[in-house]
């Protein structure tokens, strides 16, 4: 018996793996594509795309986990049923359900590992990779300036530069519209951006030059010489237009447990509802892969249906979940159901329908499968 079971999860881990390196390098892929003015800009490095890429990818493999262990599930079924085993199981007294026990085991390991990296794993490589791409994106800024060009990709400020030589300026203008009751225009003779920790801010350098600034509502005009001068400019937009990781929620399990405890006590109930939401996706996701071993015999175990039948099934499945999902997260933050008993919903009817599915299959025995 434990060497039909180890030869059973040979077959499931074999499409499983296969599927798993397929839908991430696909991910993958389109996030690189899709950030490819900024990590193949002027100011990043192999090591650069790298870093990127290694943090980005607990995230993607949280998203195809539970896709992949069902393809490599259905698959691996479906190969023994396409061979007549499944039959010969039957013929030897075995029942269908002899089989669920193997894909069962191996979904409730990829959920323990789903869960890990979708609470404590991504949140905190999201972070690293939003940090690296602010990086990037100030480099590629500091890069972009070219000379005899205007700048105006800073909200509020058009740079020109005469000579532009290692990072560094020659004859400089800056025009800064930020206040625009005051706007402020000034001329340098040498001057360049530097990064300013990791958050928006970059930091203009200006060397031997004069600020003219006019005063629109008070009619008054002022002219000041420095030696050297800083400015703290905050990109905003310019960053976060480019930055995607920026968009993208990242609180671990204590963050999102704090903002549902923050908006209670604020008596914000709509609040509390979309954070409580948010935490309880992020447990339902992982646990997807549950109801999708429990369909993996019913769905792979005739040998009529075929191959095609399976990926098929897989896809339809996906969409019944996702669809499932939606469904439950409107209705928490409807207040329609609790959070956790929404966003499990997908989980509890595919379970249902699946153990359905295989008491049928039980019930007529060996012929489910001729």
């Amino acid at each position: 018996m434990r060497l039909l079971h180890r030869y059973l999860a040979k077959e499931i881990l074999l499409p499983f793996a296969a599927g798993l390196l397929f839908l991430t390098q696909i991910l993958l892929a389109t996030q690189l594509l899709a950030q490819a003015d900024v990590l193949f800009g002027s100011g990043v490095s192999l090591v650069d795309v790298g870093a990127v890429v290694l943090y980005l990818l607990p995230y993607f493999l949280g998203y195809v986990l539970p896709i992949a262990f069902l393809l490599g599930a259905v698959l691996g079924v479906g190969r023994l049923a396409e061979d007549r085993e499944v039959v010969a199981l039957g013929a030897a007294g075995f029942s269908p359900a002899f089989l669920v026990p193997v894909p069962l085991a191996i979904g409730v390991a990829v959920a323990g590992l789903g869960l890990w990296l979708s609470l404590d794993v991504v949140p905190r490589s999201l972070d690293a990779a939003r940090l690296r791409l602010n990086e990037i994106v100030k480099r590629n800024v500091m890069n972009d300036v070219r000379p005899g060009t205007f700048y105006d990709q800073i909200p509020g400020y058009t740079l020109y530069a005469e000579r532009v030589h290692g990072g560094r300026w020659g004859n400089v203008l800056i025009s800064d519209r930020s206040d625009p009751a005051a706007p402020v225009l000034a001329l340098a003779r040498a001057g360049g951006l530097e990064p300013v920790g990791a958050g928006e801010e970059m930091r203009l350098v200006l060397d031997d030059g004069e600020v003219h600034r006019e005063q629109v509502d008070a009619d008054e005009y002022v002219l000041a010489t420095f030696r050297r001068a800083d400015v703290v400019l905050g990109l905003g937009t310019a960053l976060s237009d480019r930055n995607a990781v920026s968009r993208t929620g990242r609180d671990d399990l204590a963050g999102l447990q704090a903002r549902v405890a923050e908006a209670r006590a604020k008596g914000d109930a709509a609040a509390a509802r979309r954070a409580e939401g948010s935490l309880h996706r992020r447990i339902a996701s992982p646990l997807a892969v549950i109801p999708f071993a429990l369909l993996a015999v019913p769905l792979g175990a005739s040998r009529r249906a075929g191959r095609a039948f399976g990926v098929g099934a897989t896809f339809l499945v996906v969409v019944a979940h996702y669809l499932l999902l939606r469904s439950g997260e409107v209705m928490a933050q409807r207040g329609v159901l609790p959070a956790p008993l929404a966003l499990q919903l997908p989980t509890l009817v595919l379970s249902a329908i699946a153990l359905a599915l295989i008491a049928l299959q039980v019930r007529r025995g060996t012929g489910a499968v001729r």
